[in-house]
């Protein structure tokens, strides 16, 4: 699905939803915006179905004509979504292909369109975080939103529940059966179009959102009493705007809300929609929240200079940028640092990034980005106090921020071997293939790096002897890397 849209090239340079890419036409990297929903309809039994929607510029894709008598032009798109446990580890995955055709390259390359899909799956219940990769299958180039710590939260039974709220750009009802619609889009009879990051720029008129409620009051023989209640909230949760109540069409136990709203003359900043349903029949209501931003003329300037405010490298500590950097630093840029005041410190790391952006035609520091993600999960995912600040120093955390993430984790591998839990972290991207060995220390989930392969890291002759005896499996890397295009979703 593409859609006309000036102002959100703009913000694709701006909004720092943690994007990260490789390649270019032929140097820039996508450009992708990633956002995510949860419908917990009691339906889907103990499950929720998690809607990973994403757009992407069609022009930066790269096209080709096909072999034949076809004469149209063709870009293929793969994406895949990994779930991620509490541990790190991957537990899930979904993913989808699609085609784009123009009728020659010189409309491929016309700017102001973006195209919109989404990866679906089911999960059950519980605390994840995401990545989201988009790959363009003809020249590889890729990109990469990660979502962090989410909850999924059993679907209600007993009670009126409403879904996340989508925030959209249009919500049009074009029925189940309808065509000349792009059927990826449609969900209950309405062809939705998502803002994955819920910004908005001068330009855009009104704010669509879709939402769905559960458990509702039916009954064959007469009409029940459903409502909405819609009103935008500043950030401060205060009222700002309140809406008419509208009486919710239901031909069952569950119905789709619908709404737009005008924000042509609203200022620039950070609001809140706030549904709520409330069924008169059994006295129940529900609330839902959905956040969305409006930018200035002068916002989106600042944004795509890619120096302002919405890069999240200007929100960390002195000591969170040092912490970031401790594993790049080379031993003399350490002395050097440790050397100055504070406020040099803080100069001297903003030109080590200069030096050190690998794609300084861009705005963004792209490999900042991905690092400041890694430095989060380390924190989130490893430390050992309750704040949650210490995971970038512990044995995990230094291999996540330093090599990445892993192809492949296995947890609890040959445990029998030691009597301890251990973990493996593959990487086959690297060189022929690296791996890295934890094994749980004292404290219960303190995982200590034990042996590696990657020249620098430690070594044991106790686990290469384990490894040589073939005792367990380190992986020959012959499964597909999660992202990889050969890794396509065949299923419906």
């Amino acid at each position: 699905m593409w859609r006309s849209a000036s102002n959100l090239v703009l913000v694709a340079a701006a909004w720092c939803v943690l994007v990260s890419g490789l390649g270019a036409v032929q140097t820039r990297p996508l450009t992708l915006y990633g956002g995510l929903n949860l419908y917990p309809n009691p339906a889907y039994d103990s499950l929720n179905l998690a809607e990973f929607s994403f757009s992407l510029n069609r022009h930066e894709l790269e096209f080709y004509r096909p072999e034949g008598e076809d004469s149209l032009f063709y870009a293929r798109v793969f994406a895949q979504v990994n779930i991620f446990g509490p541990r790190g580890a991957v537990i899930d995955s979904a993913s989808t292909y699609f085609s784009i055709r123009v009728g020659d390259l010189q409309e491929a390359a016309q700017p102001g369109f973006r195209l919109f899909n989404k990866v679906s799956l089911y999960l059950p219940s519980g605390i994840y975080s995401a990545r989201l990769t988009v790959i363009d299958a003809v020249n590889k180039r890729r990109a990469a939103v990660f979502h962090p710590s989410f909850e999924v939260i059993p679907p209600a039974k007993d009670r009126v529940a409403l879904s996340s709220v989508c925030i959209a750009y249009s919500v049009t009802p074009v029925g189940d059966n309808a065509t000349g619609v792009d059927r990826r889009m449609v969900r209950n009879g309405y062809q939705v179009i998502p803002n994955p990051i819920a910004i908005f720029g001068p330009g855009d008129r009104a704010l669509y959102l879709y939402a769905e409620a559960y458990n509702l009051s039916y009954f064959s023989d007469r009409s029940t009493q459903v409502e909405t209640s819609l009103a935008a909230l500043n950030a401060d949760s205060t009222v700002l705007r309140a809406f008419d109540r509208r009486v919710l069409e239901s031909s069952g136990v569950s119905a789709v809300v619908a709404e737009s709203v005008d924000i042509a003359e609203w200022p620039s900043g950070v609001y809140l929609i706030r549904l709520i349903v409330f069924d008169q029949e059994k006295a129940q209501a529900d609330t839902a929240f959905a956040p969305f931003q409006i930018l200035s003329d002068e916002m989106l300037a600042e944004a795509a200079a890619g120096r302002g405010s919405l890069d999240p490298y200007s929100k960390l500590s002195l000591d969170q940028k040092i912490q970031l950097v401790t594993y790049l630093l080379a031993p003399t840029e350490e002395e050097v640092l440790s050397r100055l005041g504070d406020r040099a410190k803080l100069n001297y790391l903003d030109r080590w990034w200069e030096d050190h952006d690998e794609h300084p035609e861009t705005p963004e520091i792209e490999n900042r980005l991905d690092l400041i993600e890694r430095y989060q999960d380390a924190n989130r995912l490893f430390s050992s106090n309750t704040d949650h600040t210490d995971g970038w120093s512990s044995h995990l955390g230094r291999v996540l921020m330093k090599y990445g993430r892993p192809s492949k984790i296995e947890d609890n591998t040959a445990a029998w071997l030691t009597g301890t839990p251990v973990q493996v972290w593959y990487y086959w991207e690297l060189e022929e293939g690296k791996f890295f060995i934890f094994e749980e220390g004292a404290l219960h989930y303190d995982f200590i790096l034990v042996h590696s392969n990657v020249d620098g890291e430690p070594y044991s002759d106790e686990w290469q002897q384990l490894l040589d005896e073939e005792w367990f499996d380190m992986g020959s890397g012959a499964e597909p890397v999660p992202g990889d295009p050969d890794d396509v979703d065949k299923g419906p």
